[in-house]
């Protein structure tokens, strides 16, 4: 119902589009308002064409709607979102006036998108009611039920196969998510998979992988996993967990947590839920993003090119080979130096030990000559 609430709140405030043949008015990029459609594109690609990999800015301001872009480096393309009560969002091109004419189509759509959330809160709504006049329904087998519930448990007794336990009638809502986790596989991978498939394909109910890719370079996994008991989200880099939240935003207990569940099942795609923050990443892992969407450690890099990778390197802006943190038997460069020259150049403890063998001898040899002449 918020939903529908903010769509409406968007379709009233929206700028109209100008009448006769342009039919634009305006877009307002980086502060500066442009009324000429052909520089408005021509303005529009230049600022899409600054957003990086895996950054999401507002870049300006168009009918009334902030101007959101994004880049998806899974996609390879760019992405918008018309921010007002509600988000509007769709894809970008590389064409001039398409641009303009993507960003018109999103708006031009909501009142589709309107009338479809109502649809489905009617219909919601009506199943709810049938629910409840169904639970008021005293059930008609109830005394037979529970005689051949005794008799079984009879039976199993007798074959020491145990009580039988009472079934858990789960909560509505957790076979709605289930039905929406479904939905979104067949949406995004497009599968068709019935409802009762999920226990199938989900047997733990801790565990629902849900989401998975490689980076570019194919060296790591991102992983996005559903906790549906614990009813909370995670992301995994390579196992190892960046990113974990409870879907109850607002502590306001479980029912709660599962609509919110439903409806980020409902809302995402799949590059929302792989998209990985570099702020969660480094702060998890030490990692951070590259242009290209790869991951890498920053202090493996050898900036001063002097063959000691920044996390050994006392100075990794000087180039001073001697300049280094590594332990002296540790120094992969100086082993390679010892294997390789052990014989013609002796360590320093090696001098130390000849030096004090040679002052030993040199010592002996004049005690023994003072005892000859002597």
């Amino acid at each position: 119902e918020k939903l529908i609430e903010a769509v409406k709140k968007d379709i009233a405030s929206v700028e109209s589009k100008a009448e006769g043949e342009e039919k634009f008015t305006s877009i307002t990029i980086a502060g500066e308002k442009i009324t000429d459609k052909k520089l408005a594109g021509e303005k529009l690609l230049e600022a899409i064409s600054k957003v990086k990999i895996n950054e999401s800015k507002v870049i300006g301001k168009y009918r009334n709607m902030d101007l959101e872009v994004s880049y998806n480096f899974f996609t390879n393309e760019h992405n918008f979102s018309l921010n007002g009560a509600a988000k509007h969002s769709g894809e970008l091109g590389t064409s001039v006036d398409g641009n303009i004419t993507r960003l018109d189509n999103a708006l031009e759509k909501m009142p589709e998108k309107l009338k479809r959330l109502e649809e489905k809160l009617f219909s919601t709504k009506e199943q709810l009611e049938n629910a409840k006049e169904e639970l008021q329904k005293p059930f008609e087998k109830a005394d037979e039920l529970k005689n051949k519930v005794l008799r079984l448990a009879e039976l199993n007794k007798l074959l020491d196969m145990g009580e039988v336990e009472e079934k858990r009638n789960d909560n509505p809502l957790v076979e709605d998510v289930k039905r929406a986790i479904i939905d979104f596989c067949n949406r995004e991978y497009e599968e068709n998979h019935s409802y009762d498939e999920f226990n199938t394909l989900y047997p733990d109910l801790k565990h629902i992988g849900i989401a998975y890719t490689n980076t570019p370079d194919e060296r790591h996994g991102i992983q996005y996993e559903l906790n549906l008991e614990a009813k909370t989200w995670t992301q995994y880099i390579d196992d190892t967990p960046i990113k974990t939240e409870s879907f109850d935003y607002e502590s306001k207990g479980e029912n709660e947590a599962l609509r919110n569940m439903k409806n980020e099942m409902e809302m995402s795609s799949f590059s929302d839920l792989v998209y990985v923050d570099s702020e969660d990443l480094k702060a998890a892992t030490g990692l951070e993003i590259d242009d290209e969407g790869n991951f890498y450690d920053p202090l493996s890099k050898d900036l001063d090119n002097d063959g000691i990778p920044d996390r050994y390197d006392n100075d990794f802006k000087d180039s001073d080979y001697f300049e280094s943190t590594y332990d002296v038997e540790d120094n992969l460069h100086s082993k390679e130096e010892t294997a390789q020259k052990s014989e013609d150049k002796p360590s320093i403890l090696g001098q130390i030990r000849a030096y004090q063998n040679e002052s030993k001898t040199e010592e002996k040899q004049k005690t023994k000559e003072q005892e000859i002449l002597r």
